[in-house]
């Protein structure tokens, strides 16, 4: 910027030295002709002022060129970088045994970091990508832990998506009298697009990069009244693509998908109190397949009742295949599911202002129950308060949530990953957090997680875990 404006400014000194050289100039000539005669004294003013224009339409041009020059590319207008960097300490402790191999006590350091870029290619046409850090072995988590002797860390995408918003084009813009596009669709690796009640990580881990598309369309729209929006989303995810079959294969597998959709509604009983209710429904297909990955992938976590291929069956705490190796489908290799997933799933999030700008209220609801569960270990809740904002400098806000997740409820590969020592289902527990932010775009938060099982599984101690975090975040 700074050599950008010295350019300029050496430019218009020569424009300038350059204008009045000339002018001097073509004066001198014109004196000499009128002192001779030659020119009348209206003659001698006319070229005067003939000159004096010329000259200034000479430096409009020039400075117009020079701007065109210095322009930037116009992709790069429209390109945009943001992301974050997350310093984290971890302390992973139990209230009342210690050192027991089931669940020692546990210390470490870990660190996120996101890179992305965005480009709106149009007004309908956008597109982003993002770096993180992490196991990209894990889909929910990004964290990554520092150890193994400062050996460099894996960056996988987390992003990549185009979002196609044709609302001009397809000329809705005017059959519906509004220039903001209502419909959308997206392609590629993305954020979860529905609506989450703040706070609650209770089907998707925050983290979560789902694959596959996602519409958007927003019904009702009205900037008053007490209805203030509908939106409805579909998604149709793909989780596993087994390719061609042959003649070879253990398993009658087919691909794995998820086919959900969500409708939401926002209504605003007064002017500045909001209410956002949503219902949704996610349906898993061909479970199996996402059940057997555990087999060859350590980095995910199944708490939900699976069966070995010896018959026996496990759910309500983190399964581990033993003596699992190809072509798995030794005793301790998980089979699949006892059950199915189809979830039933309700949202409310309810905003309330204060007197007090920095402390504004908000409270949060999110139930889920899985309707094709095979045992009784089928629903889900959390709730959650909050108070204050964490925007801008000085802000300070404290979160409270209680977390129940039975173990059936959810999928546990897709669900909260910092619940207990391990994420997971089987859980309850009781979440307190403290946002400040000392420096604009720096956030430090301290978090702690009060676990314990619902149901303790065999073989397992079950005293109150507690997980603590203190974390430092620069966003930009």
């Amino acid at each position: 910027m700074h050599m950008r404006m010295a350019l300029w400014a050496t430019v218009l000194l020569l424009l300038s030295v350059t204008f009045l050289a000339a002018t001097a100039s073509a004066k001198g000539v014109l004196d000499i002709l009128r002192e001779k005669g030659i020119l009348s004294e209206e003659e001698y003013k006319q070229a005067i002022d003939e000159a004096r224009e010329q000259e200034k339409k000479s430096i409009q041009t020039a400075t117009e060129e020079g701007k065109k020059a210095s322009k930037l590319p116009d992709w790069l207008n429209r390109t945009s970088l943001f992301g974050g960097i997350r310093f984290r300490y971890e302390g992973i402790f139990n209230s009342k045994l210690t050192n027991v191999l089931d669940n020692p006590d546990r210390h470490r350091v870990r660190i996120r970091a996101r890179l992305g870029v965005g480009v709106d290619a149009t007004d309908e046409v956008q597109g982003k990508l993002r770096l993180v850090t992490g196991d990209p072995n894990d889909p929910i988590s990004t964290n990554q832990t520092l150890t193994d002797l400062f050996t460099r860390k894996p960056v996988s995408f987390d992003w990549v998506y185009i979002t196609l918003s044709p609302w001009k084009t397809l000329g809705l813009d005017q059959l519906t009298g509004s220039a903001k596009p209502r419909f959308s669709v997206t392609f590629g690796k993305y954020p979860v697009p529905m609506f989450v009640p703040a706070g609650s990580e209770l089907v998707f881990d925050a983290d979560l990069s789902p694959e596959g598309i996602a519409e958007s369309f927003t019904v009702w729209e009205q900037p008053s009244g007490l209805l203030r929006t509908v939106k409805v989303t579909a998604v149709q995810w793909s989780i596993k693509e087994l390719g061609s079959k042959n003649a070879t294969d253990l398993f009658n597998d087919t691909d794995a998908w998820m086919f959900g959709g969500q409708v939401q509604a926002q209504f605003a009983p007064t002017s500045d109190i909001t209410l956002t209710l949503a219902i949704a429904d996610y349906g898993f297909k061909e479970l199996d397949t996402i059940a057997r990955e555990r087999n060859t992938n350590s980095a995910l976590v199944i708490t939900n009742s699976v069966s070995l291929f010896s018959g026996a069956t496990r759910g309500g705490a983190p399964v581990s295949p033993a003596s699992c190796a190809s072509p798995f489908t030794a005793a301790g290799c998980i089979a699949g599911f006892r059950g199915g997933f189809n979830i039933l799933n309700v949202g409310a999030q309810l905003d309330v202002p204060t007197p007090w700008k920095q402390w504004p209220l908000s409270f949060s609801v999110d139930d889920a129950y899985n309707t094709k569960a095979v045992t009784n270990d089928d629903d889900a809740v959390w709730l959650g308060v909050r108070v204050g904002r964490a925007a801008s400098k000085g802000d300070l806000r404290f979160t409270y949530t209680f977390a129940y997740t039975e173990t059936d409820a959810v999928l546990s590969v897709f669900s909260y990953s910092d619940f207990g020592r391990n994420g997971g289902t089987n859980l309850i527990g009781h979440f307190i957090a403290l946002d400040y932010v000392p420096f604009p775009r720096v956030t430090l938060t301290l978090k702690n997680h009060f676990v314990n099982f619902i149901d303790r599984p065999a073989g397992f101690h079950n005293p109150t875990q507690s997980r603590f975090q203190a974390d430092v975040v620069l966003s930009f």
